[in-house]
């Protein structure tokens, strides 16, 4: 039975907490107006306060999709102010793992995280195609990568076996047709849904953290997703 790596493998896509929001733009002509979503650690950007950045809700948000992402097309609010939660919760795991000096995740780790999030948007060229839409380049998504490989590192000791996503729950969900991949055959979607599957387990996991993590440290959100 084929089964998805340990949790430290699942969270390899961004770079460190300290880091992950300050990819440069793809090319030295080309700039998105960006802005300011979120402060994790404080009420201002400085020293040891983490910075989110709107384009970093929307790569995540429109990577979240999978197949079922339009090129062009609008991020609807909800999903936004999910994907803004989301990335809270990750930065304020990953400021923990700093804190108590986990060790940093290998450029392996980084890059079968970084393979596994391809994935799950629906394939490398997929991926791509995501990336030039939003003009981002692929340092950002490294970064989305390096960030969860740090969260990995700390969730591995008390969360080994969570992410752990084998046939017969893969086999089950694709026959439920609750996923984005039904225009897909079962060994056309397996990998990708298993992926997806493994996502969905570990965003349960950090939830139960962040809650933790979220009562003892200030987060400023400076965003509102409307219509």
């Amino acid at each position: 039975m084929r089964t998805v790596p340990p949790v430290a493998t699942l969270f390899a896509i961004l770079v460190s907490a300290h880091v992950a929001h300050a990819a440069p733009p793809t090319s030295a002509g080309a700039r998105r107006v960006d802005g300011i979503a979120a402060l994790v650690g404080g009420t201002a950007p400085g020293t040891g306060v983490e910075t989110i950045l709107r384009s970093d809700v929307e790569l995540v948000a429109s990577l979240s999709l999978g197949p079922d992402a339009q090129r062009g097309a609008a991020l609807a609010p909800e999903l936004l102010r999910t994907t803004l939660e989301r990335i809270v919760g990750e930065t304020l795991i990953a400021r923990e793992a700093d804190r108590v000096r986990v060790p940093a995740p290998t450029a392996a780790d980084v890059a079968q995280e970084r393979s596994r999030i391809e994935q799950s948007a629906g394939g490398q060229a997929r991926s791509r195609a995501l990336l030039l839409a939003l003009d981002a380049g692929a340092a950002e998504l490294d970064a989305v990568a390096r960030r969860r490989a740090t969260v990995a590192a700390f969730l591995r000791a008390n969360l080994e076996g969570t992410t752990i996503v084998g046939d017969a729950e893969v086999e089950q969900v694709y026959a439920s047709g609750q996923h984005p991949l039904t225009d897909q055959s079962l060994e056309q979607a397996r990998e990708s849904l298993r992926a997806l599957l493994a996502r969905r387990a570990l965003d349960r996991a950090v939830a139960r953290w962040v809650g933790v993590l979220r009562a003892r440290t200030t987060v400023r959100i400076l965003v509102t997703f409307e219509r």
